[in-house]
């Protein structure tokens, strides 16, 4: 009884998330694995309703997936994150079809190796990939000195607490640079509609922040306005490791991009 009802309810979403249109009974009975009479599958959805696992908009309609429902079923499913999409032709492709926007970072070591003072002008920043010019202090060099074996996005966090602007901004220009956004037009229109969160938040999204700063997994609101989520992974895209962040409407189907591990 509860194998069939929880089939039941997983065929509503899958089918939901191709069709967006409310699943009726004869509609269910053709997708589900097992003969079941349209009577019983109505009192089934019944059962769901009261539940809270799906919404009837109309009397006469049929059954979509809430939001409840849809958060467990993502959780359950993409529990652990795996690629399934791996060129940029294709993710921009189902990123305009399923509305949903993607955040790429190459992935890779970028440690503070050495501070190095050139006499008292300036001190030289040498990461892995990169290095920084900035004004010597001797305060700073000795404040960066302790973050020698730091990555430099932690670097670089720590110099914007701490008010080393100049330091910040130079890295954030490289970061800008390393940043790939496809279809920025899905999170500017979440912005729209949700004015209050994208006033907070739009900033830290367009701008690369959030492949940062989330940690990896799913996330629903309060990071999301209600009804959206975002994954975050790493992904091997064009052979290049990549740091990765999808957002979109909780009911569009990620599974086009991700699968469960």
């Amino acid at each position: 009884m509860k194998k069939k009802y929880e089939e039941i309810l997983e065929t509503v979403v899958r089918t939901f998330l191709k069709t967006h249109e409310p699943i009726g009974s004869a509609m269910l009975k053709e997708k589900l694995p097992f003969e079941i009479a349209p009577a019983t599958i109505r009192y089934y959805f019944n059962k769901m309703v009261e539940r809270g696992e799906l919404a009837q908009l109309h009397k006469s309609s049929g059954r979509i997936p809430t939001e409840q429902t849809m958060k467990m079923y993502w959780r359950k499913h993409l529990r652990d994150l795996e690629v399934i999409c791996h060129a940029m032709d294709e993710l921009a492709r189902i990123s305009e079809d399923e509305e949903l926007f993607v955040l790429l970072k190459p992935l890779k070591e970028n440690r503070l190796r050495i501070v190095e003072r050139v006499g008292e002008r300036y001190l030289i920043l040498v990461f892995d990939a990169d290095e920084y010019v900035i004004r010597y202090q001797n305060q700073v060099e000795t404040f960066l000195n302790d973050l020698i074996g730091y990555e430099l996005d932690e670097v670089k966090q720590i110099a914007r607490d701490v008010g080393m602007m100049s330091l910040y901004h130079k890295m954030r220009a490289k970061n800008d640079e390393e940043i790939t956004a496809i279809n920025p037009e899905a999170i500017i229109r979440v912005a729209g509609r949700e004015s209050a969160w994208g006033k907070r938040y739009m900033r830290h999204f367009l701008e690369g922040d959030a492949v940062e700063e989330l940690s990896a997994g799913l996330h629903f609101d309060p990071l999301l306005p209600k009804g959206f989520m975002a994954l975050k992974t790493e992904a091997v895209i064009e052979n290049r490791p990549t740091k990765m962040l999808c957002i979109g409407a909780i009911d569009h189907d990620f599974t086009k991009i991700f699968k469960e591990a």
